[in-house]
Parts: structure tokens; C-alpha cells; sequence
């Protein structure tokens, strides 16, 4: 006789087996990359059926973009050490040692399928750049309120260089995302950048 399980019961495996798939998902896009990632070896790893996958996610970017989601829907509070270039070090510390591990291998995996892929190019934008800006708008919200910056320098301007950065070191296998790499971004990249304004605001008076 099948066994037929509770309705509660089934109620209650529903959010596992939806978190098992998308962690399944992200394992696979570290280890294969996504062209080489396959509905068969999801639903094998997490232990479901393929067609409980296509139930949910009918294609395989939809499924990819709501694990990208899943991973980096946490929000780390931005750093405070009292200065510019020691909140910036802390920043660019953190996008290296992400783009040392799995989220960084993840990443460097999709961006290829993404430029072709608007599902998947939107999921990207969200991790890497929604959910980090509010951490660059405060680091430089601090600045201005000391001092460091103009006033009207634009915290995308901080993203958008960091992030140029980081990502092209990845790609290069032979150049570590390491403390040295981390403070010649901020010295000689990060700082003179966002503080040139006010640089020639100070010669002016």
C-alpha cells in the first residue's frame, strides 16, 4: 500500500526541500559552472524529482536566479573604524576574501551565461551591487560628515570602481585577491578617486 503522507507533514517538508534545491544549485554552479550544470544533477543532489523542479522553476535560469538570491540575501553591517581608508580597507578585505571562495568561483561562473541571459543578469545585479550599496552609502555618508570627501560624491562611484577591480583580479588566476592587492585598491585607486574633490577644494581656499 503507498503511504501517503499527512498533509501537515507535507506542509512542513515543503520549505526543506525548496532550500535543499537552491543550496544544491549553488554547490553545482561553484564545482561545474553553469553551462555545465543540468536540471538532472540538481534534482539528484537535492534529492527530489525533475518534475518538482519544473513545477517550480520551468527554466533553468529562474532556478539559478533564486539560488544567486537565496545566498546573498544577508546584509553584513558596514564597517565604522573612524576613518575613510579604514572603512574602505575593511570593504575591499571582505570582496576579496568573497571572491577567494566559493562566491567568488559562483560568480565568475555565471557572468559569462549572464550577459545573455537578462534573468540571470538581473540576479547578479541584486547580490553584487543592490545589497551592497547601502553599505557604500554609508561609508560614505561617514566620510562627508568628517571631512573626507565632497559632499556630493556619489557612493556608485565607490561601487562601481571596487567592484571593476575585484572582478577582473578574479579572472586572473595568477594574481591573488591578497592584504596586498586589498591596499594598493584603496591607496592608490579608492582614496584618490573619491577624494579629489575635496583635494582641490582644500587648494582652492
Amino acid at each position: 500500500m503507498t503511504n501517503v503522507l499527512p498533509t501537515g507533514t507535507r506542509a512542513r517538508r515543503a520549505p526543506e526541500r525548496r532550500t535543499a534545491v537552491l543550496q544544491s544549485v549553488y554547490a553545482l554552479l561553484a564545482e561545474v559552472g553553469y553551462d555545465r550544470m543540468t536540471m538532472d544533477a540538481v534534482a539528484a543532489r537535492a534529492h527530489v524529482s525533475k518534475a518538482t523542479l519544473y513545477r517550480t522553476w520551468p527554466e533553468k535560469p529562474d532556478l539559478v536566479a533564486e539560488a544567486l538570491a537565496s545566498h546573498f540575501e544577508a546584509r553584513p553591517a558596514p564597517p565604522d573604524s573612524g576613518s575613510l581608508r579604514g572603512d574602505l580597507l575593511a570593504v575591499v578585505s571582505t570582496a576579496c576574501a568573497i571572491g577567494n571562495g566559493k562566491p567568488g568561483e559562483v560568480v565568475a561562473g555565471v557572468l559569462t551565461a549572464a550577459t545573455r541571459c537578462p534573468a540571470l543578469a538581473r540576479a547578479l545585479h541584486e547580490s553584487l551591487y543592490e545589497r551592497k550599496h547601502a553599505i557604500h552609502e554609508t561609508v560614505i555618508r561617514r566620510a562627508v560628515a568628517r571631512g573626507e570627501v565632497h559632499p556630493e560624491t556619489d557612493a556608485h562611484l565607490l561601487h562601481e570602481v571596487l567592484y571593476a577591480l575585484v572582478l577582473t583580479r578574479r579572472l586572473k588566476i595568477d594574481e591573488p585577491l591578497d592584504e596586498r592587492f586589498a591596499t594598493h585598491v584603496v591607496d592608490d585607486v579608492l582614496v584618490p578617486v573619491l577624494t579629489h574633490r575635496t583635494d582641490r577644494s582644500d587648494r582652492a581656499a
